[in-house]
């Protein structure tokens, strides 16, 4: 080795060019940094971590949810309050105010399950788009001989349709599961106001 290479190698190495943080910000190709990383300890793990990224939109649909139930238990509520007036007391006035209640009541409702609606599809959308850039990170950190032995179809079937299901699942699998579920629980908010023994109902 010449003189002169000795000497730039010594000056290289006195800049830290050649240090162990040197060396390992050189090696990749690319380098980009995220503001915060996935739990991979599991596949529902891995899963949570980028959901719960999103909790004020988790929050809407629970509340939509519940109150999509609510709303739709209302509906023979009042119905039947309705018929009691017309029979009992036969007041058209009053009928009248049951029946404006009832049409606010569900004009509430419609604009909840818009709402319910519009945050599961935005928790969807947005875990699709994490969970594909996480993909294409971790692909362009793979090795050559890693891109060899997978075919591209296959990697790009990855990063389209599979990444696409986790968007499905949410909206509106997951969310059509919610909405079933509230429409068990709203009847037991709703029965007592008719009468609180048919509470032991399902117990018969």
């Amino acid at each position: 080795m010449s003189k002169q290479a000795l000497t730039l190698l010594k000056r290289r190495s006195s800049k830290g060019l050649f240090t162990k943080e040197a060396m390992a910000t050189t090696v990749a190709e690319f380098s980009i940094s995220k503001s915060w990383e996935s739990d991979r300890q599991g596949p529902v793990r891995w899963l949570l971590s980028h959901v719960l990224r999103h909790k004020i939109y988790i929050i809407g649909v629970f509340i939509g949810a519940f109150g999509n139930g609510i709303g739709a238990g209302l509906v023979p509520l009042y119905i039947g309050q309705g018929f009691n007036v017309i029979v009992n007391a036969g007041d058209v006035s009053a009928l009248g105010w049951i029946a404006l209640t009832l049409i606010g009541t569900q004009i509430i409702r419609g604009l909840l399950m818009l709402g319910r609606n519009l945050c599961s599809e935005i928790i969807g959308q947005r875990v699709e788009r994490d969970t594909r850039d996480e993909l294409y990170l971790s692909l362009i950190g793979k090795s050559m001989s890693f891109h060899d032995n997978h075919t591209t179809g296959d990697l790009m079937a990855r990063a389209t349709n599979d990444v696409r299901e986790i968007n499905l699942m949410f909206n509106p699998g997951v969310n059509l599961v919610i909405g079933s579920i509230f429409f068990l629980i709203a009847p037991f908010f709703l029965v007592p106001s008719i009468h609180p023994q048919l509470l032991l109902t399902p117990t018969l």
